[in-house]
């Protein structure tokens, strides 16, 4: 049940207290509770959305960015490496997350992503393993004869992945996007065409992708739809919003290790507690989740001590290892009488859109991103050359030996996969609106016209930043540093990458759709070479918002916050549980495996859950799975 009372939601006990109503922690919410003899209460930031046009209608969610009715609004620090300029981050706010203010891409990691991870030392975390809950978040709807015909999607949809029937709906639009058949054939001519489904983890090339839209009424499917929703009656789910966690608490164990024993937040201005029987579940995010730990006292005492926060568990891990999916963008004038979200400029346009989608599902506000490419660097190399003199194996080689010690692994692993002709090292989109060059969506002033702008961002960054707390002040946001391009490394490979788009766009038949064959920019825009690329990049990089890797699923002394469990070193009863445990980057847009591995956290609870009662029922009492009550004359687990 949702509750507006967060005395009444205190008032009650829970098994679990999960902090984050978002994209993975509604997931957990709704799986944990299939079992009735489970409890659970959510702690969620921000406001219910579930009834509002902004976040449910596809094209509306422009008004979102940038609010704060919806979005956090973080910005980085000054990123040194690109001109010091400032990069908005924004995150979702409100139930659902991020999942409710996405671009709706439902894309795919490939297998050497996820097969890395178990590389890094985490074992049962293959790519093998998280398939079947790439299967299990989502609900398949076959498109009709005219929109397979239009967005060629019979290449990229294998019916056996796409069997079961989960609480995310996915489709394909039904509304041709400007371009977007375009997009696939100019691929097609370079012969760069996918010809595999993208959830398989396999395949190179551009392909129209599936989104998270209910075909049913064209309206966006996230994680408060389809998880929550559905599930909002249960008697053993409890959900409070507009409440802001601000500490993890732990009970005194006289020398063992510290036990989460509840949550401390905030709501309507006033101080709250609430009680964890068996655990506390932090998905909050890439960076409000170790952000919240170092507010607990878990985190590098060299960032606690000067703020006075008593140290817990000393781990100088937390917050580090950032990586993000920076992006550059080229924005093309489009061809006359195009219909692109620069129209939403035009008085009236914006009226006469919501008026179409209503009356028939239909029009320019029934998605958003319908088009994404994968390739390989020696395909896009093949295509425009390697910036650099330097060859690639030569730059890969010399990443490798100038390896911080902690990143070793992980640098051995980004070159091999750079280095694979069959691999993805570039992510490519497209969306029908003009981009100023330096400045993010929707800001900056207007130029007239209509616009198509598409993008590149490399797959895997070497780049590392940090979010750590600024202050003791829970409130205050935390200092974010993806310190983007500090790897020269990643510069190269943008700079190929912004050839390539400027080369895509003057491939037919997308050239056709592009006034001048793909030569008329957008203002501010200049043509590209070799000489000048990576000065654009600097000047144009910005962020497609996929944080990830700051509580890292590492081995302890290589990084890591969480291990194969999810489980944060040094306490008992504390999982964290979002894109914060991804310990590298992987291609494509995260919400489909921060679904896959919040499926997978919930079995690995359900699995503990069920082995801790087994074992008290059974008379087999570790010390975990003691009474707490005997240790603290608190709490009494109902096993």
């Amino acid at each position: 049940m949702l509750v507006d009372s967060p005395g009444q939601f205190a008032s009650k006990r829970y098994d679990y207290v999960i902090v984050g109503g978002g994209t993975a922690g509604l997931v957990l919410a709704a799986r944990l509770t299939e079992d009735p003899d489970v409890s659970v209460g959510v702690i969620e930031a921000g406001k219910n959305h579930l009834a509002d046009p902004t976040v449910l209608v596809p094209g509306m969610i422009f008004g979102a960015l940038g609010n704060a009715n919806y979005d956090w609004r973080f910005q980085s620090v000054p990123q040194k490496h690109i001109n010091n300029r400032i990069i908005g981050q924004n995150r979702g706010k409100g139930l659902g997350g991020s999942s409710a203010i996405n671009g709706m891409m439902c894309t795919y990691a490939s297998k050497r992503d996820i097969d890395s991870w178990e590389k890094l030392g985490n074992p049962g975390w293959a790519f093998d393993d998280l398939a079947p809950y790439y299967e299990k978040f989502s609900s398949f709807t076959e498109p009709s004869k005219e929109t397979e015909k239009h967005y060629s999607t019979d290449d990229v949809i294998d019916p056996k992945l796409h069997e079961v029937k989960g609480p995310i709906k996915t489709s394909f639009p039904v509304n041709k996007k400007f371009a977007s058949k375009a997009w696939v054939s100019a691929f097609d001519n370079l012969g760069l065409k996918q010809t595999v489904d993208p959830q398989s983890g396999r395949g190179n090339g551009g392909y129209s992708s599936l989104i998270t839209v209910d075909p049913s009424n064209s309206t966006r499917s996230y994680s408060a739809t389809g998880y929550f929703q559905p599930n909002a009656g249960r008697p053993n789910l409890t959900v409070l919003v507009n409440a802001h966690a601000t500490k993890i608490t732990f009970d005194d164990r006289q020398g063992k290790q510290p036990r989460a024993s509840g949550v401390d937040f905030i709501s309507a201005g006033s101080n709250y507690h609430v009680e964890a029987d068996h655990e506390v579940l932090i998905c909050s995010g890439a960076f409000q989740s170790p952000h919240l730990l170092e507010l607990s006292g878990i985190g590098s005492k060299k960032i606690l001590e000067p703020l006075g926060i008593d140290v817990i568990v000393n781990n100088a891990n937390v917050g580090e290892n950032l990586q993000d999916h920076a992006t550059v963008p080229i924005s093309f004038e489009t061809e006359d009488n195009a219909i692109t979200y620069d129209d939403l400029e035009i008085a009236g346009f914006a009226e006469a859109a919501t008026q179409e989608f209503y009356n028939d599902q239909g029009g320019l506000f029934t998605s958003l991103i319908t088009n994404n490419a994968n390739l390989s660097y020696h395909q896009v190399d093949a295509q425009v050359g390697h910036v650099s003199p330097t060859p690639i194996k030569t730059l890969v080689d010399e990443a490798n030996l100038t390896a911080p010690r902690a990143l070793k692994k992980q640098y051995a692993l980004l070159g091999d996969a750079i280095l694979d002709p069959k691999d993805s090292a570039y992510q490519f989109i497209y969306i029908p609106i003009g981009f100023n060059l330096g400045v993010q969506i929707g800001t900056g002033p207007q130029v007239p016209g209509n616009f198509l702008t598409i993008e590149t961002s490399i797959s895997r960054v070497y780049s590392r930043g940090s979010v750590h707390i600024a202050s003791k002040d829970p409130l205050a946001p935390p200092l974010i540093d993806p310190n983007y391009l500090s790897h020269p490394l990643d510069l190269e490979l943008f700079a190929n990458g912004a050839l390539f788009l400027q080369h895509l766009a003057r491939t037919e038949p997308l050239a056709k759709k592009l006034k001048d064959g793909g030569r008329a920019l957008r203002k501010g825009y200049y043509e590209l070479n070799k000489e000048n690329a990576k000065q654009f990049v600097k000047e144009g990089l910005s962020t497609e918002y996929h944080p990830l890797g700051s509580c890292a699923m590492l081995p302890e002394k290589e990084g890591g916050v969480v291990d194969t469990k999810l489980r944060v070193y040094g306490v008992k009863g504390l999982r964290v549980m979002d894109a914060s445990v991804f310990p590298m980057e992987i291609r494509n847009n995260l919400q489909t495996t921060v679904y896959a591995v919040a499926e997978k956290a919930a079995d690995i609870i359900k699995a503990d859950w069920r082995a801790k009662r087994e074992a008290v029922n059974g008379g087999k009492r570790s010390v975990d799975e003691e009474t707490v009550g005997e240790e603290t004359g608190k709490r009494v687990k109902r096993f």
